[in-house]
């Protein structure tokens, strides 16, 4: 049962996995004496920014990487192409609660070494005040002209929550961040896994029976799939629909037909129902055939294109 869990909750999981070493980033040695990098209980944020070589006013791409227990120093999806989605712009990501650079690159989802701060933590919640902590202090000291989020499966949904709470955000984009609810996510994962019917109805069971203790109980002592309780509570708690409700700029989102780790059905209903409710500043783009790491059925990348679809969109948005 616990095998099953773990491949659903992939849902969330790791969007930007795909290889090992990347150029660390880092903050230049003004802007960490200007920036108060503490959280309240007297933990230090670990933030990188890479800033561009323009001389003008600079634009901030922000990137969000998905929910997988690896430092994203050594993430190349995002250091290395999804940088490159605002030509020109600082370049900011930050590390998990718990996580540095010190971590080495694990893609198995399975590793021992994963920190007991990280587990302990993090969650949508700490990962979003995080940002909101730098984002807050770069935006009053710096003269961007845009701030622009992206995020990758978990990383899509805390973009649109800081979009929600956050007047300087100018556009944000969502990448296969799935439906209204993370359960009928965690729920198509398990169906769209291949096993048995009779397997997937146990399986079923037992999600939903954690979910209700999750969500109805104490805390609790837990780690699934490389989660705790904290991260657990507030994936399940999240409702999509009631945060995009609340994001007034322009955001792209991005879902993958053929994405095994979602509920994609879900996504267009959400979609559909944002727009009923008069929603006019959300593009949603259903991408066809790519699967949750941006592959196509026949295993080539959709990433070039997509790429180029992000920066055609952000050029209009950013102009209007």
């Amino acid at each position: 049962m616990k095998r099953h869990w773990h491949a659903a909750a992939s849902a969330f999981a790791a969007l930007f996995t795909v290889s090992a070493t990347a150029a660390l980033f880092t903050v230049s040695a003004t802007a960490a004496t200007e920036l108060d990098l503490k959280r309240e209980d007297g933990s230090q944020i670990t933030m990188y920014l890479e800033r561009s070589q323009k001389e003008a006013k600079a634009d901030l791409l922000v990137l969000i990487q998905g929910s997988d227990c690896n430092s994203v120093a050594h993430n190349t999806l995002i250091n290395q192409k999804f940088s490159e989605v605002l030509p020109g712009a600082d370049v900011l990501t930050i590390e998990k609660y718990g996580i540095t650079s010190h971590l080495p690159w694990d893609r198995s989802g399975e590793r021992e070494d994963c920190p007991a701060a990280y587990l302990q933590n993090d969650s949508l919640a700490q990962r979003t005040s995080d940002y909101l902590k730098v984002l807050d202090q770069l935006a009053e000291r710096a003269t961007y002209e845009n701030i622009v989020l992206l995020g990758g499966s978990e990383g899509a949904v805390i973009a649109n929550i800081i979009a929600a709470r956050a007047d300087y955000v100018s556009a944000s984009v969502a990448l296969n961040g799935g439906g209204r609810f993370f359960k009928d996510d965690v729920l198509a994962s398990m169906k769209n896994s291949g096993m048995p019917e009779h397997a997937y109805e146990q399986a079923k069971q037992g999600f939903n029976q954690f979910a209700a203790q999750v969500l109805e109980g104490k805390p609790f002592p837990v780690s699934m799939s490389l989660h705790g309780y904290r991260w657990w509570h507030s994936v399940l708690s999240a409702d999509q629909l009631e945060i995009l409700g609340d994001v007034g700029t322009p955001t792209l989102i991005v879902q993958g037909t053929a994405d095994k780790n979602v509920d994609v059905a879900a996504t267009g209903e959400m979609i559909s129902e944002l727009r009923h409710k008069g929603a006019t500043n959300i593009t949603y783009l259903a991408y066809e055939g790519m699967g949750h790491h941006f592959q196509r059925d026949d295993n080539t990348s959709a990433l070039p294109n997509l790429i180029a679809d992000i920066q055609s969109w952000l050029n209009a948005a950013l102009s209007n």
